[in-house]
């Protein structure tokens, strides 16, 4: 578990095994070994509890801050703002108005710096892959993003994306999602929809049967319309 945490905002995330490393070899040989999922997620829990007695305050999955210095930046990304990325390996989600679009676009640029270099010499641009959203992929996306935050989705916000098909339509009459509710892990109330405490930990096992109501619930509404 890796810590980057000042009095501003910081993260709290697990160390990736990076392939090519040499901890990746070390562990790969067996020379070191990697945490379980039950320690991974025991360390998770007690840094959340430690940062929490220390004054930060957690606003997404793994990030706390400190006297509202939540970071602007990343929240542009967990609200489903528009944004551009720029230079290599950058991703962006936007609507190009200049071109004439009319559906936000997921763009991707060139990972490598020196082809990303020639391409933008070469074409002007270094954009290696153009994906036009449909209205369920951005949906999907807004409910991943924002369940990453501990103030989750709220009903105002859903409606800017989806007028036709509120959180409660959704999620309200899921089976599954009320086993979620009773065993307190979600929150869907009057403010929307949100992790509790301990299901923010258990986030990454919940997001599929979220998705999979998201996708039925688009589908019927489309069935009947």
């Amino acid at each position: 578990m890796l810590c980057r945490l000042w009095q501003r905002p910081g993260s709290c995330v697990q160390l990736t095994l990076e392939r090519g490393t040499q901890l990746f070899k070390q562990v790969q040989s067996g020379q070191v070994t990697m945490p379980t999922e039950e320690i991974t997620a025991e360390m998770y829990q007690c840094a959340r509890t430690t940062l929490q007695q220390h004054g930060f305050q957690q606003y997404e999955v793994s990030n706390f801050a400190k006297n509202n210095s939540e970071s602007r930046h990343n929240l542009s990304y967990w609200t489903g703002r528009q944004y551009i990325g720029v230079g290599p390996g950058a991703h962006g989600r936007f609507v190009p108005l200049g071109e004439g679009g009319v559906a936000r676009e997921a763009r991707t640029q060139t990972l490598e710096p020196d082809v990303w270099i020639r391409e933008v010499r070469q074409r002007g641009h270094g954009t290696r892959r153009r994906i036009q959203l449909g209205h369920l992929e951005l949906l999907e996306e807004v409910l991943v993003m924002g369940m990453r935050m501990t103030t989750g989705i709220n009903h105002k916000h859903w409606e800017l994306f989806s007028p036709e098909l509120s959180l409660l339509e959704i999620f309200g009459g899921s089976l599954v999602v009320q086993e979620l509710l009773q065993h307190g892990q979600l929150i869907l109330d009057d403010r929307g929809l949100r992790c509790s405490w301990e299901g923010l930990a258990l986030l990454d096992s919940m997001l599929p049967v979220l998705l999979v109501e998201l996708e039925r619930g688009f589908s019927q509404k489309l069935a009947a319309n």
